[in-house]
C-alpha cells in the first residue's frame, strides 16, 4: 500500500453516472465552440511541432474545468481513474502493509488486520527488502506499490529483515481486495465508550454499527464520536452512519441544487439514545460536517472542539467517452434548520482547544450526564 500523502476530500451524491457529450468531437466543429475550433484551425495550419490532438483535447478540458471556478472540480485522465477510484474508495488490491522510508530504508509501519500479510505473521517495524526478488533500494514509495498491489488472487514473494535483527525472511502472500479499518473502539471508565471514525467509504456505517453493538455489549452509557481530522467520504455512508443515531424521519442534511431547488434526505433510522459528544476540529469536513450538523440540530449530541473546515459542496463524479471521468460541484449542503456549512463550518457547543483537553472535556461531560443521582441513592427524610 502507498501511503497517502494527500488526502483528497471527497463528498459525492453518486458516483460514476454518464457524462452526455464531448467538449469537442474529433474532426467536427461543434456548436457553440468557435473560438476553440479556430485555435485548432490555426495551430494546425501554422504550428511547426507536433500535434497531439488527445493532449490537446485533454488540456481544453481542464482549461474549462479550472475556468468554472469550481475549487473541487476535476478532470481525470483515462490513465489516473484506476488510481482515482482506488483512493476514492479507500480500497485496493494487495496484501496489506503500509510503509514509509525511514534514513534510506522501506520500514512496514503498519500491518492491515485480517489482511494476508497479518494472517502470514508480518510484523510492523520490518523492513522491506525486495519484492519478487527484485530490490527495492532506490525505488519510490510509488514504484514498490505497484509492485505489491495487482489482480486479486495473484501471488507476490516479500522479503524482509525482522525488527531488531538482520536475518531475512521471505513470504509468499496472495492479494486480496484490502480494506483498511476506519473505526477505533474503546471503552472509559464509567462506561463511557469511545468511537473514531477516520473516513467515510461506503463500508464506513457497517463498522460504526459493529463498534456501536461492540460498546453496547460491554455496558456503555455514553458515547465520544471523534470526527477530528475526519476528511469525509460518501453522502451515503455519511447518511447511513447518521440514521445509526436518529430515528426514523428526522432530518440530516439539506441538498441545494441547480435554480435554488432543495432537497431533504431524513433518517432511516434505528437510532439509538445514548448521550452523545462528537468531538471535532478544523480537519473534521465535508460528510464528517454532515453527521456532526446532524446529530447537533436534532439535539442528539454536543459538539465540543474548535470550528470545522466547512467543506459543504457535494460532488458527482460523470464518466466520459474517452474513458476518463468529470469531478464536478453539483449541490451544496445544508444543515437540517437550513444553515450553509461551505465556507463556514460548524461552531462547537463547547470551544475547546487542545486534542487531550478535548477530550478531557468530553469525559467530564458525559460522565455527568450518566452518573446516579446523588439525591435518588438517599432515601426519603435522610
Amino acid at each position: 500500500m502507498v501511503p497517502k500523502t494527500r488526502r483528497r476530500v471527497f463528498f459525492l451524491a453518486f458516483f460514476f453516472a454518464f457524462f452526455l457529450g464531448r467538449l469537442a468531437a474529433a474532426g467536427a466543429a461543434t456548436p457553440g465552440w468557435s473560438l476553440l475550433d479556430e485555435v485548432y484551425d490555426l495551430a494546425e495550419k501554422n504550428y511547426p511541432g507536433f500535434l497531439d490532438r488527445e493532449a490537446l483535447e485533454a488540456g481544453a478540458v481542464r482549461g474549462l474545468v479550472d475556468s468554472l471556478g469550481d475549487p473541487y472540480g476535476e478532470y481525470i485522465a483515462p490513465g489516473d481513474l484506476p488510481f482515482f477510484t482506488s483512493s476514492l474508495n479507500e480500497e485496493y488490491t494487495g496484501v496489506g502493509v503500509v510503509f514509509q522510508e525511514v534514513e534510506g530504508q522501506i520500514v512496514l509501519k503498519e500491518i492491515v488486520p485480517g489482511s494476508p500479510a497479518a494472517r502470514a505473521g508480518v510484523k510492523p517495524g520490518s523492513v522491506l527488502v525486495a519484492v519478487d526478488g527484485r530490490p527495492v533500494t532506490g525505488l519510490s514509495l510509488e514504484e514498490i506499490g505497484r509492485l505489491l498491489e495487482g489482480t486479486a488472487g495473484t501471488y507476490v514473494e516479500m522479503t524482509v529483515t525482522l525488527p531488531g535483527s538482520s536475518a531475512r525472511r521471505s513470504y509468499y502472500l496472495r492479494r486480496e481486495v484490502i480494506r483498511p479499518p476506519v473505526t477505533g473502539v474503546h471503552l472509559f471508565a464509567g462506561q463511557v465508550g469511545y468511537l473514531y471514525l477516520r473516513s467515510f467509504p461506503y463500508w464506513a456505517p457497517e463498522e460504526m454499527e459493529a463498534a456501536l453493538a461492540w460498546l453496547e455489549d460491554r455496558g456503555a452509557r455514553g458515547l465520544i464520536l471523534d470526527l477530528r481530522g475526519n476528511p469525509g467520504g460518501y453522502l451515503d455512508a455519511a447518511l447511513e452512519t447518521a440514521s445509526l443515531f436518529l430515528l426514523p424521519g428526522k432530518p440530516v442534511v439539506q441538498l441545494l441544487g441547480r435554480d435554488n431547488k432543495v432537497t431533504l434526505l431524513q433518517s432511516r433510522g434505528p437510532g439509538q439514545d445514548l448521550p452523545v459528544v462528537i468531538l471535532v476540529d478544523r480537519d473534521t469536513a465535508s460528510a464528517a460536517e454532515v453527521l456532526a450538523g446532524a446529530l447537533q440540530a436534532n439535539h442528539a449530541a454536543l459538539l465540543i472542539g474548535t470550528r470545522t473546515y466547512g467543506k459543504g459542496a457535494v460532488q458527482t463524479i460523470f464518466n466520459l467517452s474517452n474513458g476518463g471521468a468529470l469531478k464536478l460541484t453539483t449541490a451544496y449542503f445544508l444543515t437540517p434548520g437550513g444553515r450553509a456549512i461551505d465556507g463556514e463550518g460548524l461552531k462547537p457547543d463547547i470551544e475547546v482547544a487542545g486534542r487531550q483537553e478535548q477530550l478531557d472535556r468530553a469525559l467530564q461531560v458525559l460522565r455527568a450526564q450518566i452518573a446516579p443521582s446523588l439525591v435518588a441513592a438517599v432515601p426519603a427524610g435522610k
